[in-house]
């Protein structure tokens, strides 16, 4: 089964592939070499971390390689592009990966993307999570389709003071997981309003759901369509499911909240932003309130001034919607009702990780893989914390530099809280030159360090090579 799911998305990948490339276009190349060395086994956090999983944990040196095309058809306002990525990498285990392979068709403000593609970058990459809790670019992005709008669409009753935007689509985890060929379904839906020309807000869902697959403890999970419904409407399994996913929802559901103030000024523009983490009932609810992604951020508006960008981020999850329960339903079962595993779950018990990546903020430190390369999911403990994060963005003459400094609290589990707190601060500086003369490739540094007693005490860098350039012009 899972070898035919893999094929299907093989070939619709490469059909998006041809029929972009079918038109007559520029194409973009790009390549890239970076070798990542540290002092110890494992590079330090921010070497690796939001990188979509190119990085590898221990010191290496990868190879990445694509080739991009966009195509417009200006008078059926039809847009297609495509983008094929392999990603190479030689560490204490060599391998190959399709990093993204995708097929993209835009009509209007709709879109259709058919295969593997990235999240956009967000935040000028000084996000710990990309601004959101739940979803951030520290893993390989799965196979699959999503139907998407490009941008907020006004509705027609609301005139200019309400819009919308949202996604919608189905994907695979390939990976090797407890739960084996178990799928995944995400959507979002936002409210955007404008306050004054200066200032909007917006509000918004994302809801993300594992399902389907095969577990060696618990067997086949229910796949048919009318579990899709349940699981795309958030609601309790059938007769076929599990006991516990009977009375609570079908298959491993989480998702955040989004809360986003804009303003935009001549000199400057900022936003502020809120991403609550749910799991149940109780998260919905906000009986975890606390419990968040807290940002902001400042655009300076300024090509090439010293800060260009500023950032500040807190995160929060210690609450865990307490010890107590806060309800019970008619038999009497605590049903969600407290202590809030964050991204494990009990049936799906590799957890929001893929390819031993955590999918979420990279705060969450995710177990080490076992004999048979399968990842068991979030630390229990680890997965209550407190971060700050600063970032920058700017420029020193002509080099561009971004630098992320962070600092991180664990505190264990309820019951089981760490006497002596872990603690972590981290930081990367990483430098950008310009061009040099005739030298056919762009030249970036950085420099890396983990100290504190939850990671080792660690030094690290990198070298990078990049060109990019146009096939046919």
């Amino acid at each position: 089964m899972k070898q035919s799911i893999d094929k299907a998305f093989l070939w619709l990948g490469i059909l998006g592939f041809l029929t972009c490339n079918a038109q007559e276009n520029k194409t973009l190349y790009m390549l890239e070499l970076q070798t990542t060395q540290a002092s110890n086994n494992s590079v330090p956090f921010w070497l690796s971390a939001n990188t979509y999983g190119r990085v590898q944990e221990h010191s290496s040196t990868l190879l990445y390689s694509a080739v991009a095309g966009n195509f417009k058809n200006e008078t059926s306002k039809l847009q297609y592009c495509y983008k094929l990525g392999l990603t190479g990498y030689n560490a204490i285990k060599n391998d190959v990966f399709i990093d993204e392979f995708y097929g993209d068709i835009k009509y209007k403000n709709w879109g259709l993307t058919i295969g593997v593609k990235h999240d956009a970058q967000n935040l000028q990459g000084l996000s710990s999570s990309n601004g959101n809790i739940s979803e951030s670019i520290n893993a390989r992005s799965y196979p699959g389709y999503e139907i998407y709008l490009k941008d907020f669409v006004k509705l027609p009753f609301a005139k200019n003071w309400l819009s919308i935007k949202g996604n919608y689509g189905d994907f695979l985890l390939n990976d090797k997981r407890v739960v084996s060929n178990a799928r995944l379904h995400k959507k979002s839906f936002y409210l955007k309003t404008k306050l004054s020309l200066k200032f909007d807000i917006i509000a918004g869902l994302n809801h993300y759901a594992q399902w389907a697959g095969e577990s060696n403890i618990f067997g086949k999970q229910p796949s048919g369509f009318k579990d899709y419904l349940r699981v795309v409407s958030g609601s309790s399994g059938g007769n076929n499911a599990l006991e516990g996913d009977q009375i609570n929802v079908l298959g491993n559901q989480l998702g955040s909240y989004l809360l986003q103030l804009n303003s935009k000024g001549e000199k400057a523009n900022w936003s502020w932003y809120w991403s609550h983490l749910f799991e149940d009932r109780s998260g919905r609810e906000l009986m975890n309130y606390p419990d968040a992604l807290y940002g902001f951020y400042i655009d300076f508006k300024k090509s090439s001034a010293s800060i260009t960008h500023f950032l500040a981020e807190f995160t929060y999850t210690k609450h865990a919607s307490g010890d107590d329960p806060h309800y019970t339903d008619e038999s009497g079962y605590h049903a969600g009702s407290g202590m809030d595993n964050y991204f494990n779950n009990g049936v799906y018990q590799s957890g929001w990780t893929y390819f031993g990546n955590m999918i979420g903020s990279p705060y969450f430190t995710t177990k080490k893989r076992d004999e048979n390369g399968i990842t068991q999911g979030i630390i229990d403990g680890d997965n209550r914390l407190m971060a700050f994060n600063i970032g920058l963005k700017g420029f020193v003459k002509k080099v561009s530099y971004k630098a992320v400094f962070s600092h991180t609290t664990y505190f264990g589990w309820f019951g089981n809280e760490y006497k002596d707190r872990p603690k972590q601060f981290s930081g990367l500086l990483e430098l950008n030159f310009p061009k040099i003369g005739s030298l056919p490739f762009v030249f970036s540094v950085g420099t890396a360090f983990d100290s504190g007693t939850y990671r080792q005490v660690n030094f690290g860098g990198f070298i990078r090579l990049s060109k990019k350039g146009y096939f046919f012009k």
